[in-house]
């Protein structure tokens, strides 16, 4: 009796460790993004004297929510999936933004920033203490262009942003971690094109074109499809503008081809033709009248004297 409950108890303990191991991984599976959903950036929190890192009392780096936009009224957010243009208008800097921002543009402290992999919060909601630097943590370093002068500061303001999710298993067929993002970095663009002055006081105004990738690898260049990278490399060289290039490639050279044959060959080889017709006429006419043509016998032809001759055969040649 004693050993059947002790049996019933070991049951009872590993159906309960499996629920609650299901239970974890459930909740770790529904730790993943929607299309549309927010996906925040905080960036480290820098000191004005040195532009050196904020660390907090345990010893861990100190991050803090990238600038609002006057857009949204809320610090920068991304839109996973999402690839339309997203401006973000910093109202009225102040002495401390722009200075930090001087230590940007000079790069001796870049922006550094940081997305997190997963939903932190809501529906899909991850287990576990994720403000820890885990894993869970994606590193996002926006690298800036510009020019520093006494008074102010040249900032190329439109921003590219490049985004990983998901890796593809080892025969490319399943995406392994959908829903997450992998890797993700940031640099300005046209630096002596779109540039913008700035002075305390002013408005920043950032444009960030965004572009979201599945895999590791980025497609070829000149790529218009767009299904999360599953066909971003899949018959682009087979576009319609190729397909119009050597179509019009074709006309034209069909065209070309005629005006030559019909302008030049043609008319060539006709003359060719007739002047090949008359002079067998006359070697015929000539042959028929038997060497009593007019004009005292000049420029008439006989049979010759080897005795070939025959109506359309053998070979005439001129009498002395």
């Amino acid at each position: 009796m004693t050993l059947l409950l002790l049996l019933l108890l070991l049951f009872t303990t590993h159906l309960h460790l499996c629920i609650a191991v299901s239970s974890s991984s459930d909740n770790f599976k529904l730790a993943t993004y929607s299309p549309g959903d927010a996906v925040p950036i905080s960036c480290l929190n820098r000191t004005l004297e040195s532009g050196e890192h904020v660390t907090d009392e345990h010893g861990i780096l100190q991050y803090v929510p990238f600038l609002t936009c006057t857009e949204t009224g809320r610090p920068l957010e991304l839109r996973y999936l999402s690839e339309d243009p997203l401006n973000c208008t910093v109202k009225a800097i102040s002495d401390d933004t722009f200075h930090l921002w001087e230590f940007y543009i000079h790069n001796d402290s870049p922006l550094s920033c940081r997305v997190p992999a997963r939903p932190q919060s809501g529906d899909r909601h991850i287990t576990g203490d994720v403000g820890i630097e885990d894993g869970e943590w994606i590193p996002f370093v926006i690298s800036l262009t510009g020019k520093l002068d006494l008074t102010h500061l040249h900032i190329s303001t439109t921003i590219n942003v490049i985004l990983h999710t998901g890796v593809f298993s080892q025969d490319s067929t399943e995406l392994l971690y959908p829903g997450t993002i992998d890797s993700a970095t940031a640099y300005s663009v046209s630096p002596n094109v779109d540039s913008t002055r700035i002075i305390i006081g002013d408005d920043l105004p950032l444009r960030f074109n965004v572009r979201w990738y599945t895999g590791t690898d980025l497609p070829l260049s000149d790529s218009a499809v767009n299904d999360w990278g599953k066909n971003r490399c899949y018959g682009e060289h087979v576009t319609l503008s190729t397909l119009m290039y050597c179509i019009l490639t074709a006309i034209c050279t069909s065209i070309a081809c005629t005006a030559w044959f019909l302008g030049f060959e043609f008319p060539k080889r006709l003359r060719r033709v007739r002047i090949g017709s008359v002079a067998g006429s006359g070697y015929a006419l000539s042959s028929n009248n038997g060497g009593g043509g007019g004009g005292g016998g000049k420029g008439v032809y006989a049979a010759p004297t080897n005795g070939v001759s025959g109506p359309g055969g053998g070979w005439y040649t001129k009498k002395d």
